[in-house]
């Protein structure tokens, strides 16, 4: 294993790690606020009509899109878009470094493909004006539209379909299971490099 390749197998880890002390630090039970929904919850406030997200998501959220996004060079599924805004598939970065065992390549994909199959299903009770929405759209959307950045075009869809609330309380709850379902990934392939450092210890 090269220096290149120690180095993000290291940053890896390390941001698996920070997502599962920030779950432990603010479940329910441990928090000094009680949130209704826990960590990564879905709860309907009744005061305001209007399924919502657990506040303490944000945190979360914060080291989370390291995995989804190229730039910091860990994504375990990279979300990139063409210049006409399209989704493109593209393979993480992390597949390509050198020096890694087949055992370790093949953990890594087999989980980017957990992760794009998933994404790739439009549930059926997911429907905005006649159209599906597949699980990528309600993570981009959420993401780009309200939770980590603002762009403008994934904003005026969260705002549209919030207008709807009960398709937005099913779009939350799909979206906290996306999340839940990338982390489990994350902490797989976040084992495989630490079996790796033993290999190359």
């Amino acid at each position: 294993m090269d220096d290149e390749a120690r180095k993000s197998l290291e940053l890896f880890v390390e941001k698996a790690d920070r997502l599962v002390r920030y779950i432990r630090e603010n479940v329910a039970s441990n928090s000094i606020v009680v949130n209704p929904g826990g960590l990564i919850g879905v709860f309907h406030n009744a005061e305001d009509e209007e399924w919502q997200i657990a506040s303490t998501l944000d945190g979360f959220l914060v080291t989370f899109r390291m995995f989804v996004q190229p730039r910091d060079r860990i994504a375990l599924y990279p979300l990139v878009r063409d210049s006409q805004r399209q989704p493109i598939p593209q393979k993480p970065e992390m597949l390509e470094l050198p020096g890694l065992s087949p055992w370790w390549h093949e953990k890594f994909e087999r989980a980017y493909q957990l992760v794009d199959a998933l994404l790739a299903i439009a549930p059926p009770n997911l429907m905005y004006n006649g159209e599906p929405i597949t699980r990528r759209k309600v993570l981009e959307t959420f993401l780009y539209g309200d939770n980590v950045h603002v762009n403008a075009p994934e904003r005026e869809t969260f705002n549209e379909w919030r207008r709807n609330s009960d398709l937005f309380g099913e779009l939350q709850f799909e979206f906290v299971n996306i999340l839940g379902f990338i982390f489990a990934r994350i902490l797989e392939v976040a084992e495989a490099c630490r079996h790796e450092f033993s290999l190359n210890a």
